[in-house]
């Protein structure tokens, strides 16, 4: 076993660099060659290596290539990291999108960032460093879900497509394409189909205006866009429906995989992706008067519950909270208030929350497009000008979108049945950008 590490930290390095590694390894009284170790063997070290790791190994040769490709190794890998909640397994990244503003051919293009939680989370002080991607049309991230980000990819006005994309193994797989433009949209995994779904409502022109329909797509090899029920208007009041948030926040568990929107700043409505129906609950209250004081409510995941920030105006703070039991609105618990700071208020903008540390720590993105720590135990606030995503960062801090940052676990996940039509996926690392 001793012999097996050390060729993968050498094939790693080598694959790293483009090089294969060659089997000319002799073999000594102590530790049988590689061709000697039982395949079984083999697999159950390689399940206990990082996902990035894993795609560089791929490369030295046949068996680790078909071992580390096999849908049910990518299965036990994933379940792996979940079950046992080993961060050794995964690399956490923050993927941060920014819609620069059209150029003259009247398209519009768009930038991609991706950092790494661990390296702002271990040295703030220090700037950290970011893989830049860019695209030659609109894309619009839907969500993340297993290492997969999905966008909506609008080829002009009147038509768009979903697409994935694996940022780990660079898997893409664009969609068929459907008429009209997404406005209310989400993206999850469906744990008793085994499959990932993309849920829009889309509009498009027509004869008396604009119409609207809502669709979903399954990702597979023989999949099309397919019309579902609209969703009903569970607003209390005789206000409007007004989402808070356009992008549906997935929440996944052995009892509910659905997607989450806030809605006038009162309910959560959601859609079940199993039984592909539609629900609601409320979202916390404070006090009788906490509705009319409350700005830039958002949804997101911490915690592995589904949580709720918004801005307070009488109180001058964030407040944080989580649902313990998903969907029951008495499990409400909240988590924290963070006091207003000048250098983090944009009032009307959100606190995206985005993930809490095992030490307490709360990872957010502030208004002002500062990466804010938060320390849950006793209440301090780090902000340092190295993490600025807006002075450091132009090419990620002008987003036109509500939500700009998404965060996801690397992973070698990709849809069963489903083959990389990476030709279609306009996305690639710019030479011209120096992080």
């Amino acid at each position: 076993m001793t012999l097996l590490i050390v060729i993968m930290n050498d094939a790693e390095k080598n694959a790293s660099r483009g090089l294969v590694l060659r089997r000319r390894h002799t073999a000594t009284a102590r530790t049988p060659p590689l061709t000697d170790l039982p395949e079984e063997l083999i697999m159950e070290i390689l399940l206990r290596l990082p996902a990035r790791t894993l795609v560089s190994l791929r490369s030295v040769c046949r068996l680790w290539r078909n071992l580390i490709s096999a849908p049910d190794f990518t299965r036990n890998h994933l379940r792996r990291r979940s079950c046992l909640r080993d961060p050794s397994l995964t690399s956490l990244r923050i993927a941060c999108y920014n819609s620069l503003p059209l150029g003259g051919n009247g398209v519009r293009y768009d930038s991609f960032g991706i950092l790494s939680v661990r390296s702002i989370m271990e040295k703030p002080f220090e700037p950290p460093k970011v893989d830049y991607f860019s695209g030659q049309r609109y894309n619009r991230i839907v969500g993340s879900c297993h290492g997969l980000l999905c966008f909506f990819y609008e080829d002009g006005d009147q038509n768009t497509h979903g697409m994935l994309w694996n940022p780990c193994t660079g898997f893409t797989f664009q969609s068929p394409e459907i008429s009209g433009q997404a406005s209310l949209c989400g993206f999850g995994y469906d744990h008793l189909s085994d499959s990932y779904k993309l849920f829009g409502i889309l509009r498009k022109k027509g004869p008396s205006g604009l119409e609207f329909s809502t669709r979903i797509y399954t990702f597979g090899p023989t999949s099309s866009w397919r019309r579902i029920d609209d969703i009903p208007l569970f607003v209390p009041t005789d206000d409007p429906f007004m989402p808070d948030n356009m992008e549906g926040v997935f929440f996944g568990s052995s009892r509910a995989c659905t997607i989450n929107w806030s809605v006038n700043q009162q309910v959560v409505v959601y859609f079940d992706l199993d039984k592909e129906t539609y629900g609601h609950f409320s979202l916390p209250y404070t006090d009788s008067d906490d509705y009319f004081q409350r700005m830039g409510t958002y949804l997101c995941i911490l915690g592995n519950c589904l949580s709720v920030c918004y801005e307070h105006l009488n109180a001058q703070c964030w407040f944080v909270w989580q649902m313990k039991e998903y969907g029951d609105a008495q499990s409400w618990t909240k988590l924290a208030i963070i006091p207003f700071h000048p250098q983090l208020v944009n009032l009307g903008s959100p606190l995206q929350s985005l993930y809490i540390s095992e030490s307490g720590e709360l990872l957010a993105i502030s208004p002002s497009l500062r990466i804010v720590l938060y320390d849950l135990k006793n209440g301090s606030i780090n902000s340092p000008d190295s993490i600025n995503l807006k002075e450091n960062y132009p090419n990620l801090s002008q987003s036109i979108g509500f939500r700009m940052a998404y965060i996801y676990h690397e992973s070698l996940v990709s849809p069963k049945g489903l083959q990389s039509n990476s030709s279609k996926m306009l996305l690639q690392k710019p030479k011209s950008i120096v992080s």
